[in-house]
């Protein structure tokens, strides 16, 4: 079952649509729906019934953005047709045999509705049958430093990756598409597909991150009309067939010839799109034939041959560069994109001209205007005989099909009469409104000074209670005011107690401390809270931290080589770690022959900013370290030298070779 929906404009100030709904049922039309109401319920209704058509009474009743976005979900088809050939839905109506009201917006939705299941009327084409795929970072590049600019070469790797990868599936998947990217450091800052396929036929979809990408149709500059049905020719055209010569690429060269093998036109573009090739082709003809001049041929000239419903010509082997020059030697082309298409186009005429020969001489000569269609009919599949035979069924019919839409004069001028009179009814009706509207309007505009001088009453009443009422206010406010502060003073002095009873804690475990100093079985060492260069340099401007110190570092992880050369320069003795040390920072240290004795070694007790060693189980493993340190430290360079003299030998054996 096919649904249909028409829609016709009721008022233009709000925008409201008069909406019709239809289902064909055989050769019967049911109504699904009849409905008014805005924009958004149109396009909820859309959704909600998938209409395989929505029948429009001119493009004119719609924003360019509204049809945009409606023809995501339906087929928007202007059932009387395009401007240049327009006719009025009242006359396509009667020819349908629907009754119809002009003057009624529903009997002009339902028509709508049910012309375009009858093949009445161009569908709007408002994007081109490509897609553009667009690979870009999904954050800003900005200025940075040495971080910023790792981070720019992954994000240009990423891209790249993502770039072949999208390629690779377009090719698995036989698009025919072209790629530009904008090479950078490590890979591609941006990365443009133009793919010559519809949006819908695309497998890759839209997608935010650290790489963004972007699928989108490419709009057409204005809109186009395509006919719902396939339009007969006229009986008295000329030849129309065509065979169309394509060079595709960045550069399309383009080259038609008729089927005596006359050159009708030569063309070249740069960033031709599909509708524009189709466009320049229809200058010249209807294309019976499309010539590659390479086999296999590209997905370009198989889109284009498919879409136009033609035969498609390939050479047994690519033609030659030799072999297009011979062709194309004494005509003008103005580059190799020309020259190619031409060879292709001429290559396709010499294969087919002794079959056009063949049918032309076997065609009676009154019909003979009608040759190139016959040949095309021939091609495709058809005998002579038949494809003579239904051109005078098709002749026949059409002059009695002429003979019935003839009318007398008397009967045009009565109909465009009665068309007047209902204008002139409608107007009249509209003049009637609109008077009164403005009887209507001078009642509203007494009532609306009556309503002033009751507001302006109201309003000295009210400034009176509002006066009492921010009196009371006031007062409150500064309740609250003062209850917010106290609370705050109260919390201030919570943090103040809390604050004084742990530097009490301190002090008195620091007065503990004062006689252990004068004890010579202990060490007392710093505690150093955080290893920066910043917490170095403080503890050294204090003097809490001087030559042959021990140091305990609380938390070693964040310290790198430039803190620990700090320390060295201020010579402590030792250094104790409960956990890992950045390696830059323990080579600095063991350069400067600083042992770096872990927690878990020695007995130790931190009170405050000190660290409480035992002197004798300390020193044995500080002698033991130490010792360590030396002998790593003289074997490294041991090690060095034999490198140095290893290398001294190779460059000996070297120089001796030469």
């Amino acid at each position: 079952m096919e649904t249909s929906l028409g829609v016709d404009i009721i008022s233009r100030d709000p925008r409201i649509y008069a909406m019709v709904i239809v289902s064909r049922e055989g050769n019967k039309f049911l109504p699904v729906l009849k409905e008014s109401g805005s924009r958004l319920k149109l396009l909820k209704l859309i959704k909600s019934y998938s209409p395989v058509y929505m029948g429009i009474d001119s493009t004119e009743e719609f924003s360019r953005n509204d049809l945009e976005k409606l023809s995501k979900y339906v087929s928007i088809v202007q059932v009387t047709g395009k401007f240049d050939d327009f006719t009025a839905l009242p006359v396509i109506a009667k020819r349908f045999k629907i009754n119809l009201n002009p003057k009624n917006p529903f009997d002009e939705a339902y028509a709508l509705a049910v012309l375009p299941l009858e093949g009445v009327g161009y569908k709007l084409k408002l994007y081109e049958d490509e897609t553009e795929i667009l690979v870009s970072p999904g954050r800003s590049l900005g200025r940075g430093g040495y971080s910023q600019g790792r981070y720019q070469r992954r994000t240009f790797a990423l891209i790249k990756y993502k770039v072949r990868e999208i390629e690779k599936e377009l090719s698995n998947e036989d698009f025919n598409f072209d790629v530009d990217v904008v090479e950078r450091e490590g890979g591609f800052s941006k990365g443009v597909f133009r793919i010559y396929s519809n949006f819908e036929n695309i497998p890759i979809k839209s997608s935010r991150g650290d790489i963004r990408i972007d699928v989108r149709p490419l709009k057409k500059s204005s809109i186009e009309y395509e006919p719902l049905e396939k339009r007969v020719e006229p009986s008295n055209v000329k030849d129309k067939y065509i065979i169309v010569g394509v060079d595709p690429g960045t550069t399309v060269g383009l080259s038609a010839v008729d089927l005596e093998g006359n050159i009708l036109g030569v063309v070249s573009k740069r960033s031709f799109s599909m509708s524009d090739v189709k466009e320049e082709i229809r200058k010249y003809g209807y294309p019976l034939i499309f010539a590659s001049d390479v086999n296999p041929p590209s997905g370009f000239i198989e889109k284009l041959s498919t879409s136009f419903d033609s035969i498609l010509y390939l050479p047994p082997l690519s033609i030659p560069v030799k072999e297009k020059n011979e062709l194309t030697k004494e005509l003008e082309v103005k580059n190799a994109h020309e020259r190619d298409s031409l060879s292709a186009a001429l290559k396709a005429y010499l294969n087919y001209k002794n079959k056009f020969i063949q049918i032309k001489s076997k065609i009676p000569e009154d019909l003979s205007c009608y040759s190139s269609r016959i040949i095309g009919e021939v091609l495709r599949g058809m005998s002579i005989k038949e494809a003579i035979d239904n051109l005078k069924d098709e002749l026949t019919k059409k002059e009695e099909d002429i003979k019935i839409e003839q009318k007398n004069p008397e009967e045009i001028i009565l109909e465009q009469s009665k068309i007047i009179e209902n204008y002139k009814e409608k107007q009249n009706t509209l003049k009637k409104d609109f008077e009164k509207l403005q009887e209507e309007n001078i009642d509203l505009k007494n009532k609306i000074n009556e309503k002033e001088a009751t507001i302006v009453s109201l309003e000295r009443k009210l400034f009176d209670v509002l006066d009492q009422q921010k009196k009371e206010a006031l007062k409150d406010t500064v309740i609250k005011s003062k209850n917010f502060e106290i609370t705050s003073l109260r919390k201030s002095l919570e943090i103040l107690k809390s604050k004084v009873n742990a530097l009490t804690e301190e002090n008195k475990r620091l007065k503990e401390l004062k006689p252990l100093m004068e004890s010579e079985d202990i060490i007392i060492g710093k505690v150093l809270g955080v290893f920066s260069v910043e917490g170095i340099r403080n503890l050294v401007k204090n003097q809490d931290l001087v030559e042959d110190d021990v140091v305990f570092l609380k938390d070693p992880t964040g310290g790198g080589a430039e803190a620990a050369k700090l320390l060295s320069e201020t010579k402590i003795k030792a250094v104790i770690i409960s956990g890992k040390i950045s390696h830059p920072a323990q080579e600095e240290l063991i350069e400067a022959e600083i042992p770096i004795i872990y927690s878990k070694d020695i007995k130790m007790e931190v009170i405050a900013k000190f660290v409480i060693l035992d002197k004798e189980k300390f020193y044995l493993v500080y002698k033991k370290e130490k010792e360590l340190l030396l002998a790593f430290k003289k074997a490294k360079e041991s090690n060095k030298l034999l490198k140095i003299i290893e290398d001294y030998k190779e460059q000996r054996k070297s120089d001796f070779k030469l």
